[in-house]
């Protein structure tokens, strides 16, 4: 299973900056409908685009295993 680890992003970055950023700011940044980034960030199945992952890592700057893991069943 592919695991995202946008809440932990999110929490980082907001303490880093100072102010909470929520998931709806997020998938603004982003480009993609909230209740996307919703299931995204629940880890509910959701398959996203390369183009949302790239968006992702650029927002957090961050590297791509910063964003997802693998975890086996």
């Amino acid at each position: 299973m592919i695991k995202y680890k946008i809440r932990e992003l999110l929490k980082q970055k907001s303490e880093q900056e100072g102010r909470k950023i929520t998931l709806s700011f997020l998938a603004n940044e982003v480009g993609i409908q909230s209740s996307a980034m919703s299931k995204i960030a629940n880890n509910t199945g959701y398959h996203t685009s390369i183009t949302t992952l790239e968006a992702l890592c650029k927002f957090f700057d961050c590297k791509i295993e910063d964003v997802v893991e693998y975890v086996p069943d």
